[in-house]
């Protein structure tokens, strides 16, 4: 746009030139009228006839200044008109000149240059030598007509005037043709580099949604180079993982993935054969948590089909991971409770029986000295019996009794029992009991989840160690946690946790935290683990419109 400016300045500056060199040829005229003064010899030369010269001029003057404006409006219909009239405007002022200043044969000579000049700057070299022609012409027949001489001797006396006109209207024209053709040229180049600008704004605005998208993508977008280098992590990775991105630029794409070298190499194998890559991957974030990601591994190739960079589109699937690990478990559990349900009762019956003969026996006198293996024998029944009661308890239709209550005054509750078990084991117990709003709850099955685990928390401790529980609300979550100082849980054991039967303990029968888990399932609630060399964590997240609301 600053260039087309220009070049309507430029062109107003020509026609502003014109239009002065107009108003000089007039005012040249007028001067040789005045010098001249051929009027009729017997009136002096300021008369009606001067100021009807005077007047004319006055018209012309303004003629000029309206085709100018019109020039300068660029009216398309009457654009070659007006340039027609400008180019021969001097040639009749040339010859009102003529007629006035006959008797200086050279000042006529020397004035009819100025049309040639005229012709040639508006209109190019064509437009100068014709208008050379017409005034080489006009000459002879002017130097014909005054000396009464013939045509070759009249052509002969002008020969040299003649020569210089043509000269002129070469020159002259030649120099204004160049600059038109530049001038086209610098059209056509103002054309195209506009057509470039909006073409690259275009590709910019592009680049600029497409980049919008990277950042703003939901997904891990990665960039690496044909050795596998990081070049670029998009704001995703850097929330997910807590690494900034220049703790991983130039680092390998898959380096902090927990994946052996055979699978790595098998994947590079694929993707540097131009092929696409698909898998799951356990990463590690900055704070030292694994972290599931399902990610496609794709080459990107230049124009020449050559690949040139790497791209790596990942999606966070912790959680699905962590949801689908939880209903393998329930469906385990499940199993386990329905299996239990139905050989349960079957298993009782005998046990009973067999409890019933025992204190019989007990209590006759010739078996006394027998007494002590027949309670043995008792209390191993009675703990079978607690074994196959827990047992019933992980079953998937067991009924659950929720009313809505708080949780707090359970905790309350138990408190004294929980206190005075630490005491005996030289614990210690911290209780924190924030607001909390009312959700439905198993009294009763709650209270043998929360003994479950203060008693697993207990276990892990040495004497002296300090058992956290609080209450809290984690956005619109009830959360219950428990909280010891033990050693922390190993990624093996992590991993098993809540499978029936299993145990790491000596006398331990590996069915209390299952039957958390059950408990916490019928109550639409879910147990979070965190676990580290100070601790572990366990949470029990009631979700919020759970059962019974």
């Amino acid at each position: 746009m600053e260039m087309a400016d220009k070049m309507k300045e430029r062109q107003k500056e020509l026609i502003d030139h014109l239009l002065t060199m107009h108003l000089l040829c007039i005012i040249v005229t007028l001067i040789g009228i005045i010098l001249y003064g051929n009027y009729i010899y017997s009136n002096p030369p300021i008369n009606l006839r001067f100021c009807f010269i005077i007047n004319l001029i006055g018209f012309l003057v303004a003629l000029l200044y309206l085709i100018r404006k019109r020039l300068l409006q660029g009216e398309l219909k009457l654009l070659s008109l007006l340039n027609i009239i400008y180019v021969i405007f001097p040639l009749p002022v040339a010859t009102i000149t003529l007629f006035f200043a006959r008797n200086n044969i050279l000042y006529v000579k020397s004035i009819l240059i100025l049309p040639v000049l005229f012709a040639a700057s508006a209109m190019g070299k064509k437009a100068g030598m014709a208008m050379a022609t017409i005034c080489a012409f006009y000459l002879v027949a002017i130097e014909m007509a005054i000396e009464k001489i013939s045509i070759l001797q009249a052509f002969e006396a002008n020969l040299i005037i003649t020569s210089m006109m043509y000269i002129a209207g070469w020159f002259v024209g030649v120099l204004i043709d160049n600059n038109k053709q530049y001038q086209e040229q610098l059209k056509d180049n103002i054309l195209s580099l506009n057509r470039e600008i909006a073409y690259r704004k275009q590709v910019e605005q592009e680049n600029q949604k497409l980049s919008s998208v990277v950042k703003q993508s939901p997904s891990i977008i990665m960039i690496a180079d044909i050795n596998g280098n990081i070049e670029y992590v998009n704001p995703k990775f850097v929330q997910i993982t807590g690494y900034p991105s220049e703790a991983v630029v130039g680092k390998k794409i898959c380096e902090s993935s927990d994946q052996s070298p055979e699978e790595y190499k098998q994947l590079w194998e694929v993707v540097a054969s131009g092929g696409e890559w698909q898998g799951e991957f356990l990463n590690k974030k900055k704070n030292g948590d694994y972290y599931w990601e399902s990610a496609t591994i794709s080459p990107f190739r230049n124009q020449d089909g050559a690949i040139t960079h790497y791209l790596k589109v990942a999606e966070d699937i912790t959680e699905r991971k962590r949801v689908e690990k939880e209903m393998k478990r329930l469906d385990r559990l499940h199993l386990v409770g329905e299996m239990a349900a139905g050989i349960g009762h079957e298993v009782r019956n005998p046990m009973t029986t067999v409890r019933g003969l025992l204190q019989l026996l007990e209590k006759k006198e010739e078996l006394f000295q027998h007494k002590q293996y027949y309670n043995l024998m008792i209390e191993e029944l009675d703990r079978a019996n607690s074994i196959i009661t827990e047992f019933l308890s992980l079953a998937k239709n067991k009924a659950a009794d929720l009313k809505v209550q708080n949780l707090n005054p359970v905790l309350e509750a138990l408190s004294p029992l929980i206190m005075a078990s630490a005491t005996n084991s030289d614990m210690f117990i911290q209780l924190e009991l924030e607001d909390i709003p009312d959700i439905p709850l198993d009294e009763k099955e709650m209270r043998q989840l929360i003994l479950n685990l203060v008693r697993n928390g207990m276990e892990a401790m040495s004497p002296g160690g300090i058992l956290a529980i609080r209450t809290f609300l984690d956005g619109e979550d009830v959360v219950m946690a428990v909280r010891d100082q033990g050693e922390g849980i190993g990624p093996d054991v992590l991993e098993k946790l809540g499978t029936p039967f299993f145990t790491t303990k000596d006398n331990g029968t590996g069915l209390g935290l299952s039957v958390c888990y059950s408990i916490a399932a019928r109550h639409d609630a879910t147990i979070k683990v965190k676990t580290s060399s100070e601790g572990t964590v366990f949470s029990v997240v009631f979700k919020p419109g759970g059962i019974g609301t």
